[in-house]
């Protein structure tokens, strides 16, 4: 575990975009063998119910990208004065290089500029705000975070009768070196002994692409798994604690907080962490998974942007935003939000 207080950093603005196709989840003509009951309770149940997904064609990169320069171009922002990006995502470019010298290319950036890759994904919002504020208190004024996932192209992870429930998305926030910003409060842990709850096991130096990894249409066979028990009990586990955690690192009273922003892994599991920290569950978003699935490391910001884009641009909010998933790893964060340029979602 890892708890600390970081200072002198203030989020500017937050954009996120999806790709324009959209699948709804009972379109699926295999899924529980057309059981309409099975189908009518994972909806109910899950929360599940709309997912976008990119065409062959279309990386995270390119959604991070259109995000990243709707939310410049809204802000007026010199792009010569960003010395610091970060990319945060499993789904890459490449193997090499690091996709951030893409997106640093795309977008323009200067020479004098930080840029790397951080490898999480439903975490990785909250690390990656973690790592822009430790580079802004260590002399970069101004961060571009780009944090997203294309997990739809992970076409083997899913059996015929099994509901797909990832999202692609990407998103972009602005963060700034500010002396007068209120105090970031982070907590931050990993367990690498279930490492492969959640695993895509070829394509990499361990399990390298070879011939027998095709199936007969010529996709990947990716060999990507997750065990939905294990990571169930995870959440169930170790989420609500680590939140307390962070509420009493901080000296916070959870009532005092605006709204609680989860991850959107499940309806369920996301009712279960409110109850267990006894949250109001009114102050905190379901909603955004309905419409866009699980948007992994990209779903934090997203539900932002899909539910106070308005109010963020009004008025301080104090929120506490908590990513899990993948490593496993899991990560909060208590910041305050004070009228910021909050995009409402883009379509690419």
């Amino acid at each position: 575990m890892v708890c600390a207080k970081l200072l002198n950093v203030k989020i500017r603005g937050i954009s996120s975009c999806v790709p324009k196709t959209e699948i709804v989840v009972t379109e699926g003509k295999n899924l529980y063998n057309g059981d309409e009951r099975k189908i009518k309770r994972l909806i109910n149940s899950s929360g599940f119910y709309k997912r976008r997904v990119t065409d062959n064609s279309t990386t995270t990169s390119d959604l991070c990208l259109a995000a990243a320069k709707n939310l410049i171009t809204s802000m007026n922002i010199d792009t010569e004065t960003i010395d610091g990006l970060i990319f945060s995502s499993y789904t890459p470019d490449y193997i090499m290089p690091a996709t951030s010298y893409v997106l640093h290319k795309e977008l323009g950036l200067c020479e004098n500029c930080v840029v790397m890759d951080i490898p999480q994904a439903c975490s990785g919002y909250v690390i990656g705000l973690y790592q822009s504020a430790m580079l802004l208190n260590s002399g970069c004024k101004r961060v571009l975070l780009l944090v997203g996932d294309t997990f739809s192209k992970f076409s083997d992870m899913f059996g015929e009768t099994e509901p797909e429930v990832f999202g692609d998305a990407g998103t972009a926030t602005l963060l700034e070196y500010n002396e007068n910003a209120k105090p970031m409060f982070f907590n931050i842990n990993s367990n690498g002994n279930f490492y492969d709850s959640l695993i895509c096991k070829n394509g990499g130096f361990r399990y390298p692409v070879a011939q027998e990894q095709f199936y007969e249409d010529g996709k990947y066979k990716y060999e990507s798994k997750m065990d939905g028990k294990a990571i169930f009990d995870f959440t169930m586990e170790k989420i609500s604690p680590s939140i307390k955690t962070l509420l009493d690192y901080a000296n916070q009273d959870v009532n005092k907080l605006d709204y609680l922003v989860l991850h959107q892994a499940n309806k369920f599991i996301m009712q279960n962490i409110v109850n267990q920290i006894g949250f109001d569950e009114s102050r905190t978003f379901m909603s955004t998974l309905s419409k866009f699935g699980n948007q992994c490391g990209a779903s934090i910001p997203s539900t932002i942007c899909d539910n106070l884009a308005e109010e963020t641009s009004l008025k301080d909010l104090k929120l506490l935003l908590c990513g899990f998933g993948v490593g496993l790893s899991w990560a909060s964060v208590i910041l305050n939000i004070d009228k910021i340029n909050c995009l409402p979602i883009k379509e690419l």
